[in-house]
């Protein structure tokens, strides 16, 4: 055999071997890639669909001076006697009204107050529509098991993506290249040709914007959010304890995560100091509103309220620009500045994530954004349905699965099984699952070379 033929077979067994890989992979997890791309798709435009829906409650007209925030709470008292009042969200924009979330029983929601006549405009109970479909995407309606399943199909997707670029990467051809980019719409080389062509420019041309949504996105789930909250602590590149150093005295086990909702990835887990002594007369929330003002927190931003003798207002950015993220934590009695944590003090890995956060829920350039988020979520969907086609045509009619052969060559196949394991490393649930796989197919393969041994004895 020439060096040439050498050559090519051992490219074949590689790409034979990858191909393998990345079919599985595919077939499995295509149907949560539809469900994840279409309620992200939609989840995108949260603002702009809350702002339609709920009209009449989050918007008012300017008149005059605003009332006090604790004027508003008390038309909120008055309206609903029996609901608890948790926290104030401020909007930049003048003509929203004031968002109040409130506890109705077990049951969160939010009361709408007109902050220049202290009205009530109406309130909404749970997430609504939008809340449905972001359980949905990030747990498929299936609670911890569906997150699980979320996070391991992400992270198989972002595996697919590096697979498959080397599987459509050019080699050698003239004008191989750009043919990757820019493919033939002429169905002269045939259907399936065709589709293929399509399948892998849609996906050369979005796996690096697909990456960072993907990528991102794991910092939410359950394992390995855990896993690089871990890494980024470990290696001081996450957040500073205290960016501005209460005493230690009064710091305590609660993370700011119990006790906020919407807040920044990058301090959600920040103890929460406590206030000092209980005094007879905590400070209003007009007091903490203005102090958070002059020490440079910029609206949109949720005040949340002290819980308990011991708890703290706790002020936090609603800000779509994770540059202009902050966290303070104040002591309800006497105002004191317990811990200040801005974007300028997140370690290098807290940035990142915050800013990859911006760019996967479509806050990070505005209108702009959430529009490349969209064309993403379809050239994903369009990916996964190109896949299938070229299955279905790959089948012709045929009763059965039909997938890749496995290559002969054993030991392309142990190195590519490598390949695989190592860029799953970063992944926790992927590493495990490629680790039983390539266990199942050691005991597998060694269970049907000893059955042809025992038929050949």
């Amino acid at each position: 055999m020439t060096e040439r033929n050498q050559t090519s077979k051992k490219q074949r067994s590689w790409y034979q071997s990858m191909w393998r890989w990345h079919f599985y992979a595919g077939i499995i997890f295509a149907p949560i890639f539809i469900i994840l791309a279409v309620t992200g798709s939609i989840y995108l435009f949260k603002p702009q669909i809350e702002d339609r829906l709920y009209s009449e409650m989050v918007f008012t007209e300017e008149s005059g001076e605003r009332v006090s925030l604790e004027k508003q709470v008390r038309a909120v008292n008055k309206k609903y006697p029996e609901a608890t009042v948790s926290s104030i969200g401020q909007f930049k924009e003048t003509d929203r009204t004031t968002r109040i979330g409130t506890m109705f029983g077990e049951e969160a929601g939010f009361v709408y107050v007109d902050p220049y006549t202290g009205e009530v405009t109406g309130k909404r109970l749970g997430e609504g529509p939008l809340g449905f479909i972001k359980t949905i995407h990030g747990e498929l309606f299936a609670g911890k098991v569906g997150n699980l399943l979320v996070e391991l199909a992400a992270s198989w997707a972002i595996i697919l993506l590096i697979t498959g670029t080397y599987l459509f990467w050019p080699r050698g051809e003239r004008g191989s290249f750009k043919r990757v980019l820019f493919p033939s719409f002429q169905k002269k080389d045939g259907k399936r040709n065709f589709w293929k062509g399509l399948h892998g420019s849609v996906a050369i041309w979005s796996t690096l914007g697909l990456v960072l949504i993907i990528g991102s996105g794991l910092a939410w789930s359950g394992v390995a959010g855990e896993w690089i909250n871990t890494i980024a602590t470990k290696t001081n590149s996450n957040f500073p304890q205290y960016a501005y150093g209460p005493d230690e005295t009064l710091t305590s086990q609660v993370v700011t995560k119990d006790i906020a909702a919407d807040i920044p990835w990058a301090t959600q887990n920040d103890v929460v100091p406590t206030s000092g002594p209980a005094k007879p007369i905590p400070i209003t929330v007009s007091e903490v509103d203005r102090a958070a003002t002059q020490r440079g927190i910029v609206k949109p931003y949720q005040i949340t309220l002290p819980q308990g003798e011991r708890g703290v207002y706790t002020i936090s950015s609603l800000h779509s620009n994770p540059m202009q993220e902050k966290t303070m934590h104040f002591d309800q009695y006497s105002g004191t500045i317990l811990s200040s944590v801005a974007f300028a003090d997140y370690g290098l890995l807290a940035k990142m994530i915050s800013m990859g956060i911006g760019f996967h829920e479509g806050k990070l350039f505005g209108l702009l954004n959430q529009l490349v988020g969209l064309v993403l979520c379809l050239g994903l969907i369009f990916i996964v349905f190109s896949s299938i086609v070229l299955w279905w045509k790959r089948r012709n009619g045929a009763g059965k699965l039909t997938a890749p052969k496995r290559t002969v060559d054993r030991r392309v196949q142990k190195i590519v099984a490598g390949l695989i394991l190592l860029i799953s490393l970063t992944m926790p649930l992927a590493a495990l699952s490629v680790i039983i796989i390539i266990v199942l197919d050691f005991l597998i393969f060694n269970r049907r070379r000893h059955d042809k041994e025992e038929l050949a004895a």
